[in-house]
């Protein structure tokens, strides 16, 4: 949908409250902003050359293949991501470890980016780009950008910033002496003194033992043992659950200056950007060389 034009006159600190909310999911950590956070620009980019591929390859005849890479590992090392909470996934396939930020296909990416094309093929490009956005529009409309200062990027730290928020809300503080006494026989295992709250895992003295701000570093399974039983303990004990609360509210409303912005955004088209976009990367991606 099309947001509303915005009322001038009103103090740009305001409340502006959100039009539309999206069905609240736990699981997948749903929140009311997400909606006006487009697909990243690297995503975005290579999706489009595998889309294009088929095009290319009838119309000029050229080998246009183009090669893997890791679009997930090049967008966390590159664009601003939304905060989500540490959960069993998380700790299950990387311990407390950062995600990946090294993109193994970059150089046979620029490579191919880079590669010189006659002025046929060029033509052809520009063409099957055409019957593209025909195609699906969404990729110019709903593609909102992800530098800095885009309305992407706004949504995503006004997000954030609720996020953090919503940490030290009070009824998520409550959760913690529970999330404490579920956590006491895990600690006690691995001698590291518990964080005063789940925020506060790894500790630096856990962090520095597991080298987990290293993506490339080996993940223990000591480190897998206590992020599996943090990660259950921050759900038996509320503590998820209380934090996704307090950051749903925290995101119903956001400053009207930052609101007129988003006012502007076409929802529905950013939807449709996302979703052709992960349809695409999961079809047509290549297999790993």
């Amino acid at each position: 949908m099309v947001g509303a034009v915005v009322a001038v006159g009103i103090p740009a600190n305001a409340a502006w409250t959100l039009p539309t909310l999206p069905d609240r999911d736990r699981e997948a950590w749903t929140m009311p902003l997400d909606q006006y956070v487009s697909v990243g620009q690297i995503e975005l980019a290579y999706a489009q050359e595998l889309m294009l591929e088929p095009c290319m390859a009838e119309t000029t005849g050229a080998d246009a293949t183009v090669p893997w890479r890791d679009v997930d590992a090049a967008a966390y090392a590159a664009e601003r991501q939304p905060i989500r909470a540490f959960d069993l996934a998380d700790a299950r396939e990387r311990g407390y470890h950062v995600p990946e930020t090294t993109d193994p296909g970059e150089a046979a990416w620029r490579e191919f980016q880079l590669r010189q094309t006659s002025a046929a093929e060029t033509t052809a490009r520009d063409a099957c780009l055409d019957e593209l956005y025909s195609q699906h529009p969404e990729l110019l409309s709903g593609a909102l950008g992800s530098f800095t200062g885009s309305v992407s990027d706004v949504a995503i730290r006004l997000s954030n910033a609720a996020f953090l928020a919503a940490r030290e809300d009070d009824a998520v503080l409550a959760t913690v002496p529970a999330w404490t006494e579920c956590m006491a026989g895990a600690a006690a295992v691995t001698g590291f003194p518990l964080a005063a709250t789940p925020a506060g895992m790894p500790t630096p003295e856990m962090a520095a033992a597991f080298a987990s701000s290293d993506p490339t570093t080996r993940v223990s399974d000591e480190e897998i043992a206590l992020a599996g039983s943090d990660a259950l303990c921050r759900e038996s004990s509320g503590y998820l659950d209380a934090l996704y609360d307090a950051e749903w509210r925290r995101q119903l409303t956001v400053p009207h200056d930052y609101g007129e912005r988003l006012a502007q955004v076409d929802t529905g088209a950013v939807a449709a950007a996302k979703e052709t976009v992960a349809r695409a990367l999961t079809r047509l991606t290549p297999e790993r060389p």
